[in-house]
């Protein structure tokens, strides 16, 4: 009501000084607060203390930004389109699914002749590499055992081909004529660029002169493969 004695320009003066003081106050305070978007049965989006939360059709919370302690929960799908940076060692591998892939293998040979000069392969194992790995962790060990049927005393040669290469010095064993020999070799690889498959291979040679095939010469290849992502 307009105050009579006072006139029309001071009830506006006085409206107008009360509206910038509601503006000052609201200037101050959180006013999404307890925002929402208005739909019923708990749906859309709402604000409050705790943070912002979510809710699907049927009035369950799928999102939650807390303000307590900075945390988010979805409890669908998350699509990331660019990349995620994390603190290191923040993501366990109990939390990835398959972060490995281990894999077992067997081979062997007999009754093979052995010839002098360089390293053959004997035993070959083909290793398929499952899809989504990117890096193979190789541990084998190739085992040999033969016998030398000639005059000469000899020297019998064991390697590993990983891959067609071969890591480090093969075993070997001085042989006497008429005697078996046991050499072995083990290696452990690292593969960090891999196709479909690879090879791992028990190699072996003479030194002196060629062996020829006897039922009692064998060679085992055995060990396992870690694939990583």
């Amino acid at each position: 009501m307009v105050n009579a004695n006072l006139g029309m320009e001071y009830e506006l003066t006085r409206r107008l000084a009360a509206i910038e003081q509601r503006l000052r106050d609201l200037s101050t305070q959180p006013v999404l607060l307890h925002a929402s978007t208005g739909q019923d049965g708990g749906q859309g989006l709402t604000t409050d203390l705790n943070g912002l939360h979510l809710f699907n059709p049927a009035g369950v919370e799928d999102v939650t930004l807390s303000t307590a302690d900075g945390s988010a929960n979805f409890n669908g799908n998350v699509n990331i389109n660019g990349n995620l940076s994390v603190p290191n060692g923040s993501i366990t591998n109990a939390a990835l699914q398959s972060p490995l892939s281990p894999v077992a293998f067997h081979a062997d040979a007999n009754n093979f002749a052995l010839s002098n000069g360089a390293n053959v392969p004997i035993v070959t194992q083909t290793i398929t590499v499952p899809a989504g790995y990117t890096k193979a962790v190789v541990n084998a060990t190739a085992s040999l055992s033969a016998a030398n049927s000639t005059a000469a005393t000899d020297t019998l040669y064991c390697g590993i081909l990983v891959n067609g290469s071969g890591p480090g010095y093969s075993g070997r064993v001085g042989v006497q004529p008429g005697v078996a020999a046991n050499p072995s070799r083990a290696a452990g690889v690292l593969l960090t660029s891999l196709g479909s498959s690879f090879t791992i291979q028990a190699t072996a040679s003479t030194n002196v002169a060629n062996w020829p095939a006897d039922v009692n010469n064998n060679a085992n290849l055995d060990g396992t493969v870690i694939f990583l992502r």
